[in-house]
């Protein structure tokens, strides 16, 4: 974020026009979560209201200053263990053109929706040394009408260890709502308000106007547009062939291998590293028995003073196809 961007988040959240009870622009909830990789919400600490929008503004002045405090444990025991990967044979294009025939098979959803239900973890800035150990997951539901109404719900999921095996932990428990955000007619600022063409074109559009990136898109740049575009639509199988037709000829794709999801499910790896100068590696997780997108996962290209973490460690991670879950929100 510059300085001009900064100055204009914080004149749109001027408590002088926006009312003290006001939601968080979704524009300044979105923007928040590329800065930090994380929704606005607390992670494995006690739930923190968002009681106005000057509240963002003075996370954004955090980070943006890197005034962070940061705690004594080790590093190692603040994120989960990186997924591992059994190597394959097969080269990015005939990846994704396996994942492109099943999902060709599939006849499920058959409509795009404006809603997104996922199950994730974000790293939290200030974890306490006892919680260091405990990962609390959280579902995070987005409904959203084509008058640009609609809400973001967060709500507490189970808590994991490094390995992922669910543990006992203190509050909240799953199923506490931690954060509420209702908007109004015309509030809602998705990435793209109508359904998006099934075609690699239309898909490339709305890449470059997420992202900022540019006329060339790196494939870390494409699965950052996955990650906005799956995070307010739930999208049928030919938009996401579609959309992995960009990241299919985006330069910098590689292929991670074979593994199981933070959920178990069998998945297929694809690597990519953003053009923008940020310290991120994504990887994108396809279904090796359905060939969706399921899952996004961030971590460290290098060392981070300002957070206190090696390179390599994993600072957020995304599931979707989560609402068949007996615990998912309904």
């Amino acid at each position: 974020m510059t300085n001009d961007d900064l100055g204009r988040l914080m004149r749109r959240l001027d408590t002088a026009t926006t009312p003290i009870d006001a939601p968080i622009p979704l524009e300044a909830e979105r923007r928040l979560r590329e800065i930090v990789g994380r929704p606005a919400a607390p992670r494995r600490r006690r739930s923190l209201a968002w009681t106005s929008a000057a509240a963002a503004v003075v996370l954004v002045l955090t980070i943006v200053t890197g005034v962070f405090w940061m705690p004594a444990p080790a590093a190692s025991a603040l994120t989960p263990k990186p997924l591992t990967y059994a190597a394959v044979s097969d080269d990015p294009s005939r990846v994704i053109a396996e994942a492109q025939r099943l999902l060709a098979e599939s006849t499920t959803p058959l409509m795009p929706e404006r809603r997104s239900l996922s199950l994730g973890w974000y790293f939290s800035g200030s974890p306490d040394d006892a919680d260091a150990t405990v990962f609390r997951r959280e579902w995070v539901d987005v409904k959203w009408n084509e008058n640009l109404s609609g809400s973001v719900v967060t709500t507490a999921a189970e808590a994991t260890n490094a390995d992922g095996d669910t543990v006992p932990a203190d509050d909240p428990t799953p199923g506490t709502v931690v954060g509420d955000l209702q908007f109004v007619q015309n509030q809602f600022s998705p990435v793209v308000r109508t359904p998006p063409a099934p075609t690699a074109d239309a898909m490339r559009a709305i890449a470059l106007a997420t992202t900022g990136a540019g006329d060339q898109l790196t494939a870390g740049d494409v699965m950052l547009a996955v990650r906005s575009l799956q995070s307010e639509w739930t999208l049928t199988g030919a938009q996401q062939s579609a959309l992995l037709d960009v990241v299919a000829t985006a330069p910098g794709l590689r292929v991670l291998g074979e593994t199981h999801d933070r959920l178990g499910r069998p998945v297929i790896g694809l690597g990519g590293i953003p053009s923008a100068p940020v310290n991120s590696d994504i990887s994108l997780l396809l279904s090796t028995e359905t060939g969706r997108i399921v899952a996004y996962e961030s971590a460290l290209v290098e060392d981070s003073s300002t957070l206190n973490l090696p390179a390599g460690s994993i600072t957020d991670y995304i599931l979707w196809d989560v609402r068949d879950r007996e615990d998912a929100p309904r």
